[in-house]
């Protein structure tokens, strides 16, 4: 009986990985805005904020800020990250108050008064969207601090509460 010899598999997979990138330029490149090779996602985070009309602050202006009095830091985590330690002084507004109403969490504050919002770290997204919550209800003084908790933290910010 004949038998028939076996090709590699592997030019196969070179092949098809070399095509699959040359595709995902390509599209890349169609884009109105293409994506960049490599990311800085903490500079899309403040770009993003910014185009959102928030002010940005890092953790060592955030630290100024406290010791200066001027802002009210709100934490946007869940009850159970904010109870296991936050800013001293901060309030809790969870993220979760953009579904139910922020009506009574934004009773609390004049509309003029400067807010910090923060949630846990530059991949969380509610403290951007809490801030714009509060900016569609007609507050004026919004930041938030993209670094969030982790940031705080690494930077040596003081914490309250927790263990």
């Amino acid at each position: 009986m004949f038998q028939q010899a076996r090709r590699p598999w592997w030019p196969d997979v070179v092949v098809l990985t070399v095509i699959s990138i040359m595709a995902a330029w390509v599209v890349n490149v169609a884009r109105p805005q293409p994506l960049p090779w490599w990311g800085d996602y903490k500079a899309v985070k403040v770009q993003e904020a910014a185009r959102k009309g928030l002010e940005v602050l890092t953790p060592a202006q955030a630290m100024e800020a406290l010791k200066a009095g001027t802002w009210v830091f709100v934490d946007a985590r869940e009850p159970d990250e904010f109870a296991a330690g936050h800013i001293p002084g901060a309030v809790h507004i969870s993220a979760e108050a953009l579904l139910t109403g922020l009506d009574a969490a934004a009773q609390a504050f004049p509309k003029d008064k400067p807010l910090l919002f923060y949630c846990g770290g530059i991949s969380c997204p509610k403290s951007k969207d809490l801030a714009e919550g509060f900016k569609q209800m007609g507050f004026t003084a919004l930041a938030v601090m993209p670094e969030g908790m982790d940031g705080w933290i690494a930077a040596g910010g003081a914490v309250e509460g927790g263990n």
